[in-house]
């Protein structure tokens, strides 16, 4: 690729952590001034419109400084993860901070369903997961990735995988490794500008 002009934008690790039925009931609590909700649903299962929006504005906001950041509407947004086979709406969540302006929206989890394997069982996928530059260092990502753990393993899940970029200055791969995830396998993304 590189002797056809094209340059190594990225690398992203895949990666993937075994769940225990032991997780379901004793992962850590948030820490204090920090809560993780489901996104709310109304009794015929469709979820709060406005914790949809919440979700989408934190992780907009979340990845505003991003190198593949761009604008997506709120209605591009909902339609695309809708449109994955694996959607479910009680895969969603929402971390909440207080604030000196009261309590407000700091981080979002959305996962979906993959599987089932080699063995029949499924497990959770995390699609995304955002933490607002307001609420960093404040343990939400840790909150809502614990969070994702116990519900995988309260539904009889083998794990939990998701994808990362390596090169984050977030560093949250070291995040993740911290927790059990592995890296499965790594993929780069490789660009080259053309001239039209």
């Amino acid at each position: 690729l590189g002797a056809a002009g094209y340059e190594r934008a990225r690398t992203w690790l895949h990666m993937s952590r075994a769940v225990s039925a032991e997780e379901a009931g004793s992962t850590p609590p948030p820490r204090e001034g920090v809560t993780v909700r489901r996104v709310r649903t109304h009794s015929d299962g469709l979820p709060f419109a406005e914790d949809l929006q919440a979700v989408h504005r934190v992780l907009e906001e979340s990845f505003a400084d991003h190198f593949s950041s761009y604008r997506e509407s709120f209605p591009e947004f909902v339609m695309r993860l809708r449109e994955d086979a694996g959607h479910r709406w009680d895969h969603w969540w929402l971390a909440l901070v207080e604030t000196d302006e009261g309590v407000l929206p700091a981080g979002a989890l959305v996962s979906s369903v993959v599987g089932p394997d080699s063995s029949g069982r499924e497990a959770s996928y995390i699609d995304y997961i955002g933490v607002h530059r307001r609420a960093r260092g404040r343990g939400v990502a840790k909150s809502l990735l614990h969070t994702v753990i116990a519900d995988a393993a309260e539904r009889g899940r083998s794990g939990v995988g998701l994808e990362v970029d390596a090169d984050s200055p977030t560093g949250a791969d070291g995040l993740y490794t911290s927790m059990g995830w592995t890296t499965v396998y790594r993929t780069q993304s490789w660009h080259r500008d053309l001239s039209i």
